[in-house]
Order: C-alpha cells, then structure tokens, then sequence
C-alpha cells in the first residue's frame, strides 16, 4: 500500500513527468571546444526559467589557506577588470538573475537562476566573471571584516559554536577538520593573488552541469563554448582515512555565564564503513532523532523533560562521512541528557526498541519520501549528490523497496557500527561548572571557545 502510495505522488511532482521519472534525467556530452562539459538536464517547462547548477569536482580540501575556496565565490562578483561590485551588482538585478554557491570539503557548486530569453547576457557576464574576477582590494577588506565580525560574535549562538568546534574536535587528524569558511587566522593570510591562482585551479578543474529548464535552455551551450575558459587539467585525488579512535574525555567548551549546555556527540566514518548502507543509515538517524516520534526526543523530552529537541542524522560525502547527535540541556541536567543518549544507542544497537516504533517510522519515511522531490531544484541536488557518491541513480527508485525490507535486527546492527559508545567525540559548550557533574561520564577536558575561532 505504502509503495503504491509513494508512486502515485510521483503523478504529482512536474520534475518527474514520463512513465519513469529518471526517464525525466537526460546525459549530454557538450563540446566546449577546450573541453567536454558533462551536463544532466531535466526538462521543466513549467515556467520559462532555468536552473544551472555547476558542480566544480574540487572543494576546500585544496584550501592553501582555511577559507580560501570559500572567499574565492564569496567574491566573484566583487569587481571585474570592467566592472564595479556595484555594475555587476545592477546588471544581474536588472535580469532578475540569482546567484549563489554552496562549497564543501569535497567539492563546490555555484548555481544560476534567471528567465530562458536572457540566458546569453546572464551566462556571458557569469563567463566573464570566471574570466576576470579582480578581487579588488578594498572590497576583499570589507568581506574579510564582516567575515570576521561574524565568527566573533559566535559566542552569541550558543548551538553554532558548539557546531563550529564539535566538527573541529571530532575531525582532528583528518584534512576535514579546518572549517570551510576559515578561522580569525587564516582570514588575514587571503590575498587577492591567492584568489586569483584559486579561481584558476577551478576554471582548471573537472565540471558537470546540473540543468533544469524548457528545451531552449540548451543555447546555453553556445555561450559557454563561446565565453568561458574551462578545461579538466586538475585532477582531484581523495585522501585515505584511518577510522575513529576510541575517545577517553569529555571536552567543555566554557562560555561565561551560560544558563544551558548545548552537546554534540558524534564521530567521522571512513568510506568503508558506509559504502552500500546510504538508505539503512539514513532511516537510522531518523528513527534515533528525526521528528516528535523519534526514539531520542521520547526518551529525553516526553518521558524526562530535559530537553525541546533531539536530532541525529548521518551525512556521507564521497570519501567519508559524519554521525552525530545534537541536542541541548539545562545545565543542572546536561550530565543526565549525555548518559540517556548513551542508554538509547546502547538499547537500539541490543535491538531492546518497539516492533511498532520500528513500522510506524518506516512507514513515516516510504510515505514522506516522494515530498522531497517536489522541487525540480531538490530534484537536481538529489542527482548531484548520487553523482557525487558514485551512487547507480536507481537506488532513488528503489529506496521505498530498500526501506520496506530492511529488518530491526539490520536496524540493531546499523546503531552499533554507528555509534559505539567509545567511539564518540563529546563537546559540551556550556558554563565551567558542568565539570563536576560531567566528570562521572568521562574525564572532562576544560578549553576555551576561542581558540576554535
């Protein structure tokens, strides 16, 4: 019944017209003279608009400096050798084009958005900006003050401090630990000279286009062969990851005058250790801490009332991976919050859970599933992300089928491969005086918020 459901949804997602919606999923090969650009389109022709979303297969693991990959889109539009911030800032208003990219580690997307008819225009000063991307000085000061602005007032968002230096602490000795957008360090190391040999490395680098839009989005082809200067000269080699070893302390984050504790448990996972299990961990993380019915959010908030909310989740890229809990706590109770999600994982991973929590949240994720794709853009992060994990897209088709089988003894397992207790990376951000109480979990190590910065 689920399955017949979640098909039926499809008659109502555009995105996925055709008897298959990967039917909908077209393979081209465009010559752009200097290269051959791979381009995975979907035809919607709902609106005359189109979506363009090129994946640049290099990211800020080729950082030279923390952050540089990041100022390096940051700052695209920040002045040409013909243009002001300003002039490029009116000509894509103008078009009601938008702008915007995403870089993680492992790779970077920088998406367009603007009407069919103007796609000559738009991409042409997207070409030029490729080109000739200036990084002018006193716009480049400007960025890196708000940039730095921004991470100082950190200790404001208790939740995105703890995010900042939970990844920086459970990634150590891996190259993903340095953040993305970079630290107070590195900010003042970014020169426009570095920009400009970075902006080099990506016009260098392998591309695929991720395109949604009418027939006539295929023009496209002819402004790219003719503006832009992209070539595959780099080559990106993944690193080799040794697995997680075991944990023996608690690391408390002291923010003065703090009247919660925000916790973060969790670890990295190297590509073996997910390969093959994308759509068992995944439901994994939603059925430990994804939604009101979860089991971490009954556990800590229904039955104990410690906590507003509990999540988990489980991220995989191509080359590793990230498991982890966020929740948060008052301080007088956050010792008594770490030791229940500690007797969850250990419950779920001895299979002692519920027959009926296990059906209803399969029977929540087969029926929620098809919701996710309602968007032709969510449909094309979708593709770009299987790309990327060098997933067969048929696994999209099959995930109602792979979730309806899947065994709570797999669902056991999958826990305790995930989250073995002495595994885990724990960082508490919250007052000092968590120490006592934190103490009779592990032995707690004290460090200060700011050199995470």
């Amino acid at each position: 019944m689920m399955q017949l459901l979640f098909l039926s949804l499809f008659a109502f997602v555009p995105a996925f017209a055709g008897t298959s919606f990967l039917d909908a999923v077209e393979r081209q090969s465009w010559d752009l003279g200097k290269e051959k650009l791979e381009v995975v389109w979907i035809e919607d022709d709902k609106f005359p608009k189109f979506t363009a979303s090129f994946y640049f297969q290099d990211g800020a693991l080729n950082d030279s400096v923390p952050g540089l990959t990041q100022f390096t889109f940051d700052q695209l539009t920040s002045g040409t050798g013909q243009e002001t911030q300003r002039e490029l800032a009116e000509f894509f208003d103008f078009y009601g084009a938008n702008l915007r990219h995403t870089v993680t580690h492992e790779y970077s997307v920088f998406t367009v958005q603007a009407l069919t008819k103007d796609i000559a225009p738009v991409m042409g000063k997207v070409c030029q900006l490729f080109k000739d991307a200036q990084y002018p000085q006193n716009e480049l000061d400007s960025h890196t003050s708000r940039a730095k602005s921004h991470l100082k007032n950190l200790v404001t968002s208790h939740a995105a401090l703890a995010d900042r230096i939970f990844r920086k602490v459970s990634l150590s000795g891996t190259p993903y630990a340095e953040p993305v957008e970079g630290t107070l360090a590195s900010y003042d190391k970014i020169t426009r000279k570095l920009l400009r040999e970075r902006l080099g490395a990506l016009n260098r680098t392998k591309k695929v286009l991720y395109l949604a839009g009418p027939r006539d989005v295929k023009e496209m082809q002819k402004v790219l062969a003719a503006e832009c200067e992209w070539n595959n000269e780099v080559k990106v080699n993944p690193p080799v990851l040794r697995k997680p070893e075991a944990q023996s302390t608690i690391y408390l984050v002291h923010v003065p005058q703090a009247n919660q504790a925000q916790i973060r448990i969790g670890r990295y996972l190297i590509k073996d250790e997910f390969i093959g299990k994308y759509d068992q961990y995944q439901f994994m993380s939603t059925f430990l801490g994804g939604g009101f019915t979860s089991k971490l959010v009954q556990e800590l908030r229904v039955k104990r009332g410690l906590t507003y909310s509990a999540g988990a989740y489980v991220s995989m890229q191509r080359d590793y991976g990230r498991a982890g809990i966020l929740t948060f706590s008052k301080n007088e109770t956050a010792a008594d919050a770490v030791g229940i999600v500690r007797d969850v994982f250990a419950d779920v991973a001895s299979g002692k859970f519920l027959e009926k929590e296990f059906v209803h949240q399969k029977n929540h994720q087969i029926g929620a599933y098809a919701f996710g794709f309602e968007e032709t853009g969510a449909f094309l992060g979708q593709l770009m992300l299987y790309d990327h994990q060098n997933r067969d897209l048929a696994e999209l088709v099959r995930f109602p089928e792979t979730i309806g089988r899947l065994t709570m003894p797999e669902l056991a397992r999958a826990t305790m491969e995930t989250f073995p207790w002495e595994r885990q990376t724990i960082v508490i951000v919250g007052d000092q005086e968590l120490q006592k109480s934190l103490s009779r979990i592990r032995p707690v190590r004290v460090v200060g918020y700011e050199d995470f910065l």
